[in-house]
């Protein structure tokens, strides 16, 4: 089956540039750049850009040249298009054109070169060499067409603000305050909180303040919106208060909780879409770890066999970790990007040259340095010193238990 396409646009180059602006499902466009330096790295530059991996962090920048090449293979083996559109192929010096199609085919990708003027010298040769296969302009503009056109994501309404007022008195407050709608979500994240504590705390044997914490942590993990995060803790507390404990929670102190080493950290989708754009996979996977409660010093000793090759789960003393969905493929890069440098040791982590041996501290300056390039917060430098194994934590993070009298 062939996947390397020839498209002229010398026919109607106006329809043809209109056409490769507008975003289209399963489908990315790389605009080439004048590039006559063989061994130059813009033309991998511009493939990370198209692909949208064009955030660079500081340790990158100074290596960018010696990777470029591997980096693209690893992130175009994990995206999910069917597609690429070479635009302007025509500026491609030959050993290039030959290079990024070899990269392109090898991965199962349809590739289409749109050329702006027709070649005769040694781009020819290279694309007689290719075997590129020519398509018409009309036909390829209907091709693109019928993909139909990328819809933005439409946010979700901001969930209704909620007075954080004593759990007893919450829905009654809220009735006064907010309309029929808005009363439904709270109701519904409050009741959710209530049922579910109760759940869990009639499933246990063994009570304590650390597993009482561990359970609002885990009934809360799926938000990190203040005021849906207010609701569930309320309805919480009515539920332990009616299982005979008085549990007391200062919500802004409980929501800075996965800073803490050993809780997981919530992250939306748009906050994965930033971290999905870094370069280097393995700082990418440093930040996935992270949110799955990793301290910075405990990175340097995840094997690559405790993380999955799906990036679904990893495992941790002997215990298995689920990964969210948007996180996986940021793992899987890294996966690949290792087998490409062909490294022999089983750390995760392990890179080329000087990145070959990880530092205790390297995931340190790459967690901070991407909380202050993306704005998604990440767990401190620090993190390491405050654990879920010490004792004292839920205090920290503003929680006092109390056990009710029988």
């Amino acid at each position: 089956m062939n996947t390397l396409y020839k498209v002229s646009t010398l026919s109607d180059p106006a329809s043809s540039d209109r056409e490769l602006h507008i975003e289209r499902p399963g489908w990315v466009v790389m605009w080439v750049r004048p590039n006559f330096k063989q061994h130059g790295q813009v033309l991998w530059a511009d493939l990370l850009d198209a692909i949208k991996h064009d955030l660079l962090s500081s340790s990158l920048q100074k290596r960018a040249g010696s990777n470029c090449e591997r980096l693209a293979y690893a992130w175009l083996a994990v995206e999910s298009f069917d597609d690429i559109v070479i635009a302007g192929a025509n500026l491609l010096p030959p050993k290039a054109l030959i290079q990024l199609c070899t990269l392109t085919t090898s991965l199962g990708l349809r590739t289409w070169l749109t050329y702006d003027i027709e070649t005769c010298d040694e781009r020819g040769e290279a694309e007689a060499s290719l075997m590129m296969q020519p398509v018409g302009l009309d036909d390829f503009l209907e091709r693109r067409q019928h993909s139909g056109e990328h819809v933005s994501n439409t946010k979700a309404p901001a969930f209704p603000t909620v007075a954080d007022v004593n759990f007893l008195g919450f829905l009654d407050i809220a009735e006064q305050t907010l309309d029929k709608d808005a009363l439904s979500r709270v109701s519904e994240r409050y009741h959710y909180g209530r049922t579910e504590i109760r759940r869990r705390i009639q499933l246990a044997h063994d009570i304590d303040e650390h597993y009482l914490a561990m359970q609002l942590h885990e009934i809360t993990a799926c938000t990190n919106d203040l005021n849906e995060l207010t609701c569930v803790v309320k309805g919480a507390q009515a539920g332990l208060l009616v299982e005979g404990w008085h549990v007391q929670v200062d919500i802004k102190r409980w929501a800075q909780r996965g800073m803490v080493a050993g809780v997981s950290q919530f992250l939306s989708d748009d906050d994965w879409r930033k971290l999905s754009q870094l370069q280097l996979p393995q700082e990418a996977a440093a930040c996935v770890l992270s949110t799955l409660g990793l301290a910075a010093d405990e990175m340097q000793d995840v094997l690559s066999s405790e993380v999955s090759d799906d990036g679904a789960s990893i495992r941790r003393a002997d215990q298995q970790i689920d990964v969210a969905k948007p996180a996986r493929k940021l793992l899987t890069a890294q996966h690949i990007y290792r087998d490409l440098i062909c490294v022999d040791d089983n750390n995760f982590f392990a890179s080329e040259g000087d990145e070959r041996a990880i530092h205790p501290r390297w995931a340190s300056g790459i967690l901070r340095q991407v909380t202050q390039t993306t704005g998604v917060v990440l767990r401190g430098w620090n993190a390491s010193r405050k654990s879920v194994e010490a004792r004292g934590w839920p205090q920290r993070m503003g929680i006092s238990v109390k056990k009710l009298a029988s």
